[in-house]
């Protein structure tokens, strides 16, 4: 599944990534498409600034939860500082991490 490499982060996200995800949600739950619906729902939400993008990971991570790829895959359209990991021992296990949190991690150990 071809999704954005850590080096194309700081470019602009094209068209053609955003269709192959969508795609890859689609094949996934092709027997389950109220999950490909509930994922443009939950899109549609953030776009109209109903929810926020923490509301956005836990609900996405929460949708595809079981499906690692399509997790991380997701990284691709959160917005800088903004990132899901996978535990690698408890592949059902997800940790967000902001730039903020990130920087006071930081303080806190100076």
């Amino acid at each position: 599944m071809p999704f954005r490499t850590p080096d194309s982060f700081n470019r602009p996200l094209n068209v053609t990534e955003a269709l192959t995800y969508l795609d890859a949600i689609k094949a996934q739950f092709r027997d389950k498409p109220g999950v490909y619906n509930r994922f443009l729902d939950i899109m549609k939400d953030f776009k109209n600034e109903v929810i926020d993008t923490s509301s956005v990971i836990a609900q996405v991570s929460a949708l595809f939860r079981g499906n690692p790829t399509l997790i991380e895959g997701f990284n691709t359209f959160l917005p800088p500082g903004h990132r899901i990991q996978i535990s690698p021992d408890q592949h059902n296990t997800m940790s967000t991490t902001t730039q903020s949190e990130v920087n006071h991690a930081a303080i806190e150990t100076r």
